[in-house]
């Protein structure tokens, strides 16, 4: 495993899940509206950063697994992880401090919103690429 230091907050966020107890509000959701959710929540961070197309993908790449981790982990389990896939991605040669940015502002969105909130926000990105993909 690679060397990739982590940042204050990422690590603080680590420790804060390993005490959760409860479930986020993304758990058991199905894998299309959970990634829906986590796209549009890191988006809003990757577009700000002014990526080619190609490095935007293996960022949405990044994202997907987070959301597959968010969704069907907790505790201990989603705090490990959450840390091998941010380093997994960081060997791949992504930006660790955007990768850690992306991590920390998904799990603090989504740990305060409800699920169907959640839904609403999925559905409207996966709307969205439906009417782009009618032109």
């Amino acid at each position: 495993m690679n060397q990739t230091e982590l940042n204050q907050r990422s690590r603080d966020l680590l420790m804060r899940i390993r005490c959760r107890s409860g479930v986020l509000s993304l758990y058991d959701m199905p894998s299309d509206l959970a990634e829906a959710a986590v796209w549009e929540i890191g988006r809003t961070v990757l577009e700000s950063q002014g990526l080619r197309l190609v490095e935007q993908n293996a960022y949405r790449w990044y994202l997907r697994e987070l959301a597959k981790h968010l969704r069907t982990k907790t505790s201990w389990d989603l705090a490990l992880e959450l840390e091998i896939c941010l380093r997994k991605w960081a060997g791949y040669r992504l930006d660790p401090e955007l990768l850690q940015a992306l991590m920390c502002d998904c799990f603090d969105h989504i740990a305060v919103m409800t699920p169907e909130q959640i839904e609403i926000k999925a559905e409207a990105e996966v709307k969205v690429k439906v009417g782009a993909g009618d032109e």
